[in-house]
């Protein structure tokens, strides 16, 4: 099982620093575009695409290795109000709940992913990019995703700290 979590733990560090690089990617584009248009009069043809695409992949891509880091958003004011034993128990409960709905998306995603590249389905914009390529990556994140909330689900349940915020504070 510890296997099994370091695995995880490195697909989702993996997947942060992929999304890092699409991150600087789409500053890059973006300062390419702004100084094409400022000082030269045009403009990248894919420069709206590609950022559209690459921001919601890094999102995406980043979200396995924030829930390790305790870094999503969380609402406790049910949960501060509880015994430590209830609020492991409402943790396991949220994470289940968290990890169905994540591969539900992922399912969701690859078949789409999967489905657009049987089509053969290009963009509609001049670079008639096939949409395969951007799809099949963003679904990689949900994937991931699913990864890390089944291994938070293993540390809850062996009474472990489930990412490395609650680490940080026992």
């Amino acid at each position: 099982m510890n296997l099994y979590l370091k695995f995880v733990d490195r697909i989702c560090d993996a997947a942060a620093a992929v999304a890092g690089i699409f991150m600087l990617a789409l500053f890059a584009l973006g300062l390419a575009e702004i100084v094409l248009r400022s000082f030269f009069a045009t403009s990248l043809s894919i420069a709206v695409e590609y950022s559209g695409y690459m921001l919601v992949i890094t999102l995406f891509l980043g979200s396995g290795w924030t829930l390790r880091q305790g870094g999503h958003i969380r609402v406790t004011l049910a949960s501060e109000r509880l015994s430590p034993s209830a609020r492991r128990i409402l943790d396991i409960v949220c994470t289940i709940a968290g990890l169905l709905v994540a591969a539900f998306i992922s399912f969701a995603l690859v078949r789409f992913g999967l489905g657009t590249l049987e089509r053969g389905t290009v963009s509609y914009f001049s670079s008639a990019t096939p949409l395969a390529i951007p799809q099949l990556l963003l679904a990689a994140g949900p994937c991931v995703l699913t990864l890390a909330m089944s291994a938070r689900l293993i540390r809850l349940l062996r009474g472990e700290p489930p990412d490395l915020g609650h680490a940080a504070e026992t």
